[in-house]
């Protein structure tokens, strides 16, 4: 999985760890389970976990905007294998300034 990371610079680099193994979840089953384990493991709630990573924005290297060329930017780990399925893809923004002309495909 190929995956940039834009951080908020106030971050150290033990959150930025933090983020990265968020981000490295992979099964498609147990979600819940993934974000418990790492509440335990660092001691915080999942209100700070949900914090932490608004601070620290996601992006896939292998999906990018047909137009602009921008990478497709992640919500959850969820969107991972969906955003890869997609035959072709385009941003809010090119979508926007297209007046809704252009459309994501699947």
């Amino acid at each position: 999985m190929s995956i940039s990371f834009v951080f908020d610079p106030t971050l150290n680099e033990a959150v930025k760890d933090f983020c990265r193994e968020y981000w490295s979840y992979n099964s498609p089953d147990n979600y819940l389970a993934h974000v418990e384990i790492l509440c335990q493991s660092y001691g915080i709630s999942y209100s700070l976990l949900f914090r932490t990573l608004s601070k620290c924005q996601a992006y896939l290297d292998d999906v990018h905007c047909e137009y602009c060329g921008r990478p497709y930017e992640l919500d959850v780990p969820a969107d991972i294998p969906y955003a890869r399925s997609l035959r072709s893809w385009f941003c809010e923004g090119c979508i926007s300034f297209s007046g809704g002309q252009i459309t994501v495909s699947r």
